[in-house]
């Protein structure tokens, strides 16, 4: 029992140590600890939305210029697939364009028409808001307009697509279950790289606005958002989304998972605008809202990310949805009493021994 009591010491050490978020948050989200479903939502809003209001000239061309930007410094455009475009030089003056790789312009990921502040109003904080607001190209973006994303009928030609198809408008996948009253149910959608990008954008936005007040004092709430079928929102502060909606976002954000391309992203906006992405430094949070984590607690400095799969999380041991000291215990007894069930095979090498409590412990303290 010697050896049983110096395994589960070491990491009840570590632990008391660390209690600390991802990507040096600290207790940033500390307020959110213990809570579920649409509290955790609401704990989190709570967290997130107070920021630094951005001008949308020069503030919002300054911020993209800053940090979308590639590898070889040219502007990073998430709607084509052949921009090369030099930050600054080829940003869109309000000049005639009609083919795609001349200029970019700032996309509102969630279109600015939703919130239903008016045609020309500005003075509301998702106008500015530098998490959904991308450096894309001009004639594709106009292509996108304001129409849902979506997933484009493969059985059909799209109406319009991006060069060599980067990115598709058209008739949404019938497997989707979007549908339209009147009409068509026309989508637009990314190219596969940034599906899950998007998706946590709108996790973000679902999340961060959940009340707000407009420069003038106005205070307003996702209730007063176009809930049309012309958009993705169902009018409600929870669950925010239409049915499709949600589950689509949900599908992207496990198929295209957080990038490090993301998490650079998410550091120098909360420079500039002093407030995160949850979706990102927490990766599969959006189950936890949204979809087969809502029963379980969130914690910060000791997450849980969600096996999407449908099994237990690696790690979660004795499957109480935690990662703690208490699987430590489970595995240990399970190694000196000989087991050899693959389930606690924590580093995957298809051996039941005391390095998989290495892997364990490795787990716990991140």
């Amino acid at each position: 029992m010697k050896r049983l009591a110096i395994l589960i010491m070491v990491p009840v050490f570590v632990l008391a140590a660390w209690a600390q978020g991802p990507y040096d948050t600290g207790t940033y989200y500390q307020a959110a600890d213990g809570k579920k479903g649409v509290e955790l939502k609401t704990a989190l809003f709570q967290i997130i939305s107070p920021h630094e209001v951005q001008s949308y000239t020069p503030g919002v061309w300054d911020a993209i210029n800053s940090y979308d930007i590639r590898p070889d410094g040219k502007i990073w455009d998430i709607y084509s697939g052949v921009s090369n475009f030099t930050p600054k030089d080829d940003q869109h003056q309000g000049e005639k364009i009609q083919d795609e790789g001349k200029a970019y312009n700032r996309e509102h990921a969630m279109p600015k028409s939703w919130f239903n502040e008016g045609s020309n109003a500005t003075d509301y904080p998702m106008y500015t808001d530098l998490h959904h607001l991308f450096p894309t190209d001009y004639i594709v973006n106009e292509m996108r307009s304001n129409y849902p994303y979506g997933e484009v009928d493969k059985s059909m030609k799209p109406t319009k697509q991006s060069e060599g198809g980067f990115s598709k408008f058209g008739i949404c996948d019938p497997s989707i279950g979007y549908t339209v009253v009147n009409g068509k149910p026309r989508v637009f959608e990314p190219n596969d790289e940034y599906k899950g990008d998007l998706a946590r954008v709108y996790f973000y936005m679902a999340t961060c606005y959940e009340a707000y007040k407009t420069n003038a004092g106005k205070e307003r709430s996702p209730l007063d958002w176009d809930k049309s079928d012309k958009t993705m929102l169902d009018g409600t502060i929870y669950p925010f989304f239409k049915e499709w909606a949600i589950k689509m976002l949900l599908r992207w954000a496990i198929e295209d998972p957080v990038s490090e391309k993301e998490i650079n992203r998410n550091a120098a906006i909360f420079g500039r605008q002093k407030n995160r992405n949850p979706f990102v430094d927490y990766p599969g949070l959006e189950q936890y809202i949204w979809g087969s984590s809502t029963d379980v607690a969130f914690s910060y400095d000791n997450y849980i990310m969600p096996d999407m799969s449908g099994g237990n999380a690696q790690g979660d041991v004795n499957g109480d949805g935690k990662i703690d000291i208490a699987d430590v215990v489970a595995l240990s007894i399970a190694i000196l009493t000989g087991s050899t069930d693959l389930k606690y095979d924590i580093n995957n090498d298809e051996k039941v021994n005391s390095e998989d409590i290495i892997a364990l412990v490795n787990i716990i303290v991140g």
